[in-house]
């Protein structure tokens, strides 16, 4: 080959370095959007019931509901916590718990697929 046409191949070896940085990070960036819908959403929130809530209390059978046998953030809530506040915490726990949960499976799956390939 000559020397003009690895030059552009060498200036493409500089320019995978940043990619690769940006392909290895971008959940960084995916979480931070998260947060921030997070955030608003939040701000944004409603204190009235929602469209189903309050067709049932307008239907008179709203008191009929039965609550759920667990919460881990009742009504998006974090106990201690205040107003807006709290939602943005219930919020952020929830996108972190879910972060995990993906991550944890995605390393799982790898594993199996790697043992299976092996």
């Amino acid at each position: 080959m000559t020397e003009s046409s690895s030059t552009p191949a060498t200036a493409g070896s500089r320019d995978a370095a940043p990619r690769s940085a940006l392909a290895r990070y971008w959940w960084v960036a995916g979480l931070a959007i998260a947060g921030g819908i997070a955030i608003l959403a939040a701000v944004f929130a409603s204190g009235d019931p929602d469209g189903l809530e309050g067709v049932a209390i307008e239907k008179g059978f709203g008191g009929a509901a039965k609550d759920p046998g667990f919460e881990i953030l009742p009504g998006y809530a974090i106990p201690g916590l205040d107003g807006t506040i709290s939602t943005i915490v219930a919020g952020v726990v929830g996108i972190a718990v879910i972060f995990l949960l993906t991550l944890l499976l995605g390393r799982f799956l790898a594993r199996r697929r790697k043992d299976t390939a092996a």
